[in-house]
């Protein structure tokens, strides 16, 4: 083969090599989410009349949003357990206690995701895992993403999210009073994502 021939043929192979790439990580965008943009709520109760919620004022997260290949996207987020708020001092206060979140000892609750998969136009479900008091379990998010706008610079929303799931307390340890409040307990995060 010529020197010529082999060169031309190099540089054709080189101009095909992105398209035969999964090159999928050029079409993924880094994200972040956190306490600065968005919420993260839980309600506990069977009924409207023991009902309680409160929130985590302090976490982060990213987001790995892979829209030419959506099972490739991630979701991961740390909370501090400590941040824990209710309404009622005396309930922030017993939450932190061992009985519960135990926030001395396990200051972080976190989740990463399993795999994402498209369920809609511009909803999603990820499946993923939650560890909290050292305990590990599977949880479920259902995801709607909405007021996307892919040119945001870096620092703007880039798109809102809501996701909702549940997940049973005495999973992870916590059954105190799971007999007069109950044991599933519903979390919403509602959060802008920025570049």
């Amino acid at each position: 083969m010529s020197e010529l021939r082999r060169r031309v043929l190099l540089g054709a192979a080189a101009c095909l090599l992105p398209s035969l790439r999964p090159g999928r990580a050029s079409a993924a965008e880094q994200l972040h989410i956190g306490a600065a943009r968005g919420t993260i709520d839980f309600s506990i109760g069977d009924s409207r009349i023991f009902r309680t919620t409160g929130s985590f004022k302090d976490w982060q997260g990213t987001l790995r949003v892979d829209d030419s290949d959506v099972p490739r996207s991630t979701v991961a987020v740390k909370v501090n357990t400590n941040s824990i708020e209710m309404l009622d001092p005396q309930q922030t206060s017993m939450l932190k206690d061992p009985d519960f979140f135990d926030v001395a000892k396990f200051p972080e609750l976190t989740y990463a995701s399993r795999t994402v998969t498209r369920t809609g136009e511009s909803t999603l479900k990820v499946e993923g895992e939650v560890t909290l008091r050292g305990i590990t379990r599977p949880m479920a998010l259902d995801v709607t993403v909405t007021d996307r706008k892919p040119g945001a610079a870096a620092g703007a929303r880039y798109a809102r999210f809501r996701a909702s799931g549940t997940l049973k307390r005495s999973e992870f340890g916590m059954v105190k009073y799971v007999d007069v409040v109950g044991d599933m307990v519903d979390i919403t995060i509602r959060t802008d994502a920025w570049r």
